[in-house]
């Protein structure tokens, strides 16, 4: 219950620094919180639930970038070769940062993640709106906000 308190809707998201796949400092309210709704995305390339949910993803962004939806990538990956690896296979275009320490991650502490895939759904304003959209969930979720 404590971890739902800390992505529930109706709240503020929590910043997050973290480095990208090029080990540059990123955080997350460099596309949070900036005018377009953004799917936080919590998951790791190991994880065979996250992968199979990740082609929902794709198409969602696929579907409403270019509408003003944006994807973030938290990952929850220690090995980078495999973190990185993943996104290339998976098609994952979007944004994407990790501080390589699994479930040790900024991310858990800061979203109360205790299994993944999890993410948050955060409005133009920077406000989680929606949490653990999976599957044809997200995309409905999606039509709602863009139509469509």
């Amino acid at each position: 219950m404590a971890g739902y308190e800390k992505r529930k809707p109706g709240i503020l998201f929590h910043e997050l620094e973290m480095q990208d796949v090029e080990d540059k400092p990123v955080k997350l309210s460099q596309w949070v919180g900036t005018g377009n709704y953004v799917l936080v995305d919590f998951w790791a390339s190991w994880c065979g639930p996250c992968r199979r949910e990740m082609p929902f993803v794709v198409a969602a962004y696929e579907q409403y970038h270019a509408k003003g939806f944006d994807v973030v990538g938290v990952s929850f990956d220690q090995k980078k070769d495999a973190w990185v690896k993943a996104i290339q296979q998976l098609g994952m275009r979007w944004h994407q940062m990790s501080d390589l320490k699994g479930w040790k991650c900024a991310a858990a502490e800061a979203y109360g993640v205790s299994s993944i895939p999890s993410n948050v759904l955060v409005d133009p304003t920077g406000k989680i709106v929606a949490m653990d959209l999976r599957g044809e969930t997200l995309l409905g979720k999606l039509k709602e906000i863009y139509g469509k």
